[in-house]
């Protein structure tokens, strides 16, 4: 009772925080459980050729979209909040002919898309399809959680997540078990689901009626997005390049392999973006406050709690993979320390963006991206090429530490621009603990075959786990309490 006291007493925003970290952990948990059940059911090639669809498809959605449901619309619903439904319906507008433009090229060279991602016409037009109404209900997502709403929000995504999940393993188990039929029962879910949030944002009549606020309203959404497009693509490059390579360079079964094992690191990219998500408002509020030492203070500890949780994670990896997955995927294993350590330079490199972001240093964002995305590329393909699919794991491990410096470098160039000279981050510690972190699991994967070892180092580090944890829980108690106040 003393529990749900406590909660009750807390502020909406609060609660909201709370479940929207609590729903984004459900998620990727089905995703992260479903991943197995699906490598059970389809061959390695076949799993190739989805991992090597949603890669394409990703990057096609940018285009397609231009991401105006995310950035555009989450600026303008600040910026328009006496006009959101007219703000809302000229985006759906918008992104809907962008759609339907890009979808007439696409088709009028079909052929290459279908080599490309070895799907079919069907598929092509339900994938365009999906990208037409998909942003009505990100749109939808956003406004719930500006309001504060997250029950709603909470119920339908999991809802969604649940039969696009379990209706398209469904099909792959008791239809056919290949990759066209894991794509089309997917985007038929989809497909239907969005369909009411777009016809929601439907409102011929206020268009037409309100052309020069509509004018108005797609210069700004595309004169703040068009630059964070490619920042979007720089970055989506870095993470899914490594599959569509090796799918190119040495076969869909091998990007597979690879597939399984990001996905199993992606656990801890769950907790490193819920993390960041609860720190991001915090560290926003003591930047505006001008109180540089409690962020630096504090992500000193978090950037060390991050670093453990990773280590901890990478010893006992071999034998989670062992228990989810086919003996066929298990030599995919030794990407698993290059490919968790490196997202311990994208939680660093976040940071360092955060407060770039801030201060409205936008531009470095975008330049990083399309150098980091340009480095992995090179990377990939001469490790592919010298050493095979493995090496893709070191490439990515390699541009995301230079992702974390140049952004580290820009964020200190952005600081002294406006005049903030104090350190805003320990720099001496995390270089220093990235150092010893980056060491460590060198040392690591050369015994990896040593359980003894890493059950050694396990126990030990489980250990201090359990003897700093209410040090760890008195500063979230504290981050959520400020956050509280704030609001």
């Amino acid at each position: 009772m003393n529990i749900l006291n406590k909660y009750k007493a807390l502020s909406v925003p609060v609660k909201a925080s709370f479940w929207f970290t609590v729903c984004n952990f459900i998620l990727k948990g089905i995703s992260f459980i479903t991943v197995p059940i699906f490598a059970k059911y389809l061959s390695p090639e076949e799993y190739g050729i989805v991992s090597i669809y949603n890669a394409y498809q990703q990057i096609f959605l940018i285009f397609a979209t231009l991401e105006l449901s995310l950035g555009a619309f989450q600026r303008g619903f600040i910026k328009y909040k006496d006009h959101i439904k007219l703000y809302t319906n000229s985006l759906q507008v918008l992104w809907s002919i962008i759609t339907l433009g890009l979808f007439i090229i696409t088709f009028i060279f079909r052929d290459v898309f279908i080599k490309l991602t070895e799907t079919n016409i069907v598929i092509l037009t339900l994938m365009f399809t999906y990208f037409l109404l998909q942003p009505a209900y990100d749109c939808w997502i956003n406004e719930k959680r500006f309001n504060y709403d997250y029950r709603s929000v909470v119920i339908t995504t999991i809802i969604f997540t649940i039969l696009t999940t379990g209706i398209s393993l469904f099909c792959v188990v008791f239809i056919k078990q290949t990759a066209i039929v894991r794509i089309t029962s997917m985007l038929v879910v989809q497909v239907v689901f969005c369909i009411p949030f777009y016809l929601k944002n439907i409102s011929i009549k206020s268009f037409f009626s309100n052309k020069r606020a509509i004018r108005s309203f797609w210069s700004f959404a595309l004169s703040f997005q068009l630059p964070l497009v490619l920042h979007s693509l720089s970055y989506l490059i870095l993470a899914q390049s490594d599959r569509i390579m090796i799918g190119a360079m040495v076969g869909n079964s091998k990007a597979a392999l690879y597939s399984v094992a990001y996905s199993l690191a992606s656990v801890v990219i769950i907790f490193q973006t819920s993390v960041n998500q609860v720190l991001k408002p915090w560290r926003y509020q003591k930047m505006e406050s001008k109180d540089y030492k409690a962020i630096s203070n504090i992500t000193s500890i978090v950037v060390i709690a991050i670093g453990i949780i990773i280590l901890i994670f990478i010893l006992v990896a071999p034998e989670i993979m062992k228990v989810l997955f086919d003996p066929n995927y298990y030599e995919a294993v030794w990407t698993i320390p290059p490919v968790t350590l490196s997202v311990y330079f994208m939680f660093l490199y976040s940071i360092f963006t955060d407060i770039e972001s801030y201060l409205y240093k936008t531009k470095y964002i975008m330049y990083v991206s399309i150098i980091c995305a340009s480095i992995n590329i090179l990377l990939n393909y001469i490790g592919i090429k010298i050493f095979g699919y493995i090496a893709c794991g070191y490439a990515t491990l390699i541009s995301y530490i230079f992702f974390a410096v140049l952004h580290y470098c820009f964020m200190k160039k952005s600081c002294n621009e406006v005049g903030i000279k104090g350190g805003i981050i320990n720099t001496r510690i995390v270089v220093l603990f990235s150092s010893f972190l980056t060491i460590a699991i060198i040392i690591i994967t050369i015994f990896y075959t040593n359980m003894f070892i890493r059950y050694s180092l396990f126990i030990l580090l489980v250990a201090l786990c359990i003897w700093r944890k209410n040090r760890l829980i008195s500063i979230l108690e504290m981050i959520i309490k400020e956050k509280c106040n704030k609001k």
